[in-house]
């Protein structure tokens, strides 16, 4: 099956990308894949033909029985977990969330992980793998406007979402301070990336939210996996974070 990525900062490319089975299969490592968008890159994977290793703090919740996936315990916000579970590995996926008790954005997990992963990458240096987290859409642009400036979305200080949209900024300029760290954030569109129809169609960009032609911002989960999955096959772009949104047309 092949399907059609439109990428876009300023223009926009339409590219076919490669068929669902790859020649070579890849191994990724996917940190919380038990939750609805790691599971949902987890499957895109695994339907390509790619070795998956999804991590948990619970592994009991993972329970795909796929003959390439397999499980582990594993913690995204402790070094010595991420330096013993990912060597080898040709891309790292980091997909979770949540807050800490005090909802500030230095407790988000978010945060800790990315704080975690740049850790471990010095640890273990050319061996670390490119890194992909999935962004919060709150910490994009819209007509120029930061999401967190948005009179309407921003949270206030000491609430759980404060700490959840702060944590996904505070991650993004973590890994943009980081040293030798070979990384790429992915910022699906605030509130619009919901579970939905596999339509093989998607755009990058930069910092800006991404509209299609009438002006919507829906993108399905499993077509927001697809963008992970090209972004970890092909390795670009690197060093950015960049949105994901639907095609123009």
């Amino acid at each position: 099956m092949r399907h059609e990525s439109l990428v876009s900062i300023s223009t926009v490319l339409v590219l076919l990308a490669l068929p669902a089975t790859q020649a070579a299969a890849d191994k990724f490592v996917v940190f919380g894949a038990s939750g609805e968008i790691g599971g949902a890159i987890v499957e895109e994977a695994l339907s390509r033909g790619h070795e998956v290793l999804g991590v948990s703090r619970d592994p009991a919740r993972l329970t795909n029985d796929n003959a390439n996936f397999s499980g582990a315990r594993g913690d995204v916000t402790d070094v010595d977990s991420i330096v013993e579970l990912v060597p080898g590995a040709d891309a790292v996926i980091i997909a979770v969330a949540g807050v800490g008790p005090d909802n500030s954005p230095d407790s988000a997990t978010t945060y800790r992980a990315a704080v975690s992963y740049i850790e471990a990458a010095g640890k273990l240096g050319d061996a670390a793998p490119h890194v992909i987290q999935v962004g919060g859409g709150t910490t994009l642009f819209t007509n120029g406007q930061w999401g967190l400036t948005d009179p309407e979305l921003a949270p206030e200080p000491g609430t759980p979402r404060y700490g959840q949209y702060y944590g996904h900024w505070q991650a993004i300029e973590a890994y943009r301070a980081s040293e030798g760290v070979t990384w790429t954030v992915l910022s699906g569109n605030r509130g619009a990336m919901q579970p939905g129809e596999r339509t093989g169609r998607y755009r990058l960009g930069g910092e800006e939210t991404l509209f299609d032609a009438d002006g919507g911002t829906f993108l399905s989960t499993p077509d927001y996996a697809i963008a992970v999955i090209d972004v970890a096959e092909n390795h670009e772009p690197i060093g950015r974070r960049a949105a994901v949104g639907p095609p123009l047309e």
